[in-house]
């Protein structure tokens, strides 16, 4: 079976296009917030596009974000980073996860669910993981690291919905990379899985402005510890299965890096494991000139070629 293919849109007229073209997972968020990272849409917003993808079996995952990357601070005087929210930003997330939860709009068993990353800021002098799976920004000064007991109460909040993490993961995953210490990637990834409940992570396996191409054997090792079963002395197989981890492979991925990217991901596995999908955004340049705007429409032929190498090669 071909490897899942999510595309995240930002209206229910992109959200058909990418379905007709063969997406098979969506993410869904606020009209205009594709400039900041994508941000949590309104009611009517998830409304319209589960409207708009009924007749489908499609998966629709939510985004939950109150805000994107804070803008430039003051000299002297940093910004909080991306991920790592107030108290009020919090109340927020768990706020929008309980009005969607409950609202109706949203199934289980097609595989709905959420998406959001939690960061928490702790000071560190030394070189060692930061806790919590990893931080990033190694050596003196703030580190961050997956907050874990927050990240647990909206994954507890959500149930029985899915959560999937953030791109909160590539600073976290850079740091633990850059040490070259054996399993700290894997670590990071067993935090998410074991400890928050998420059953996915999108990720671009590092940092960096061309994304997931630059991160291939990083990526690798995702993917390969994703997959691994992880035993229970009291569940057995049962649990085994139940405790994997999707790698969402996102970041730069268009349909002419693809195949050259699946192929380095995959490298030395005989078949391309079921937890690994891959996540790319396909707007349509043509009209975003056109409209001398950072437009959001959906290109249909890119998702179309996306889903070609898929089918080819996973």
């Amino acid at each position: 079976m071909p490897a899942t293919f999510e595309v995240p849109v930002f209206s229910p007229a992109a959200a058909r296009v990418a379905v007709a073209h063969g997406a098979t997972r969506l993410e869904l968020n606020r009209a205009g917030s594709y400039a900041v990272g994508g941000l949590t849409p309104t009611r009517a917003e998830v409304e319209a596009a589960a409207a708009a993808v009924a007749a489908s079996a499609v998966p629709l995952r939510v985004m939950i974000r109150p805000r994107g990357a804070p803008a430039a601070a003051l000299e002297g005087c940093p910004a909080e980073p991306d991920f790592v929210y107030t108290d009020d930003e919090l109340r927020q997330m768990r706020q929008a996860i309980d009005d969607f939860a409950s609202s109706g709009l949203l199934d289980a068993t097609r595989g709905d669910g959420f998406v959001f990353g939690v960061l928490r800021k702790e000071v560190s002098k030394e070189s060692g993981d930061g806790g919590g799976g990893g931080g990033s920004g190694g050596g003196d000064g703030d580190r961050f690291a997956i907050d874990v007991d927050r990240n647990r109460e909206l994954v507890a909040a959500a149930r029985p919905y899915a959560c999937v993490f953030h791109r909160a993961f590539d600073p976290v995953v850079a740091d633990a990379a850059a040490t070259n210490a054996t399993g700290r990637v894997e670590a990071a990834l067993a935090v998410l899985r074991d400890e928050c409940g998420f059953v996915g992570v999108l990720t671009a396996g590092g940092m960096g402005t061309r994304g997931a191409v630059d991160h291939a054997n990083t990526l690798q090792r995702l993917v390969k510890a994703g997959a691994a079963d992880v035993a229970d002395a009291t569940d057995g197989v049962r649990a085994t299965e139940s405790r994997r981890i999707e790698i969402i492979v996102g970041g730069g991925v268009r349909s002419r890096n693809l195949a050259k990217l699946v192929r380095a991901v995959f490298t030395g596995m005989e078949a391309s494991p079921p937890s690994v999908s891959f996540h790319a955004s396909c707007l349509d340049a043509a009209a975003a000139t056109q409209s001398g705007a950072a437009g959001e429409a959906i290109d249909g032929e890119e998702v179309a070629r996306i889903v070609q190498v898929l089918d080819a090669l996973t």
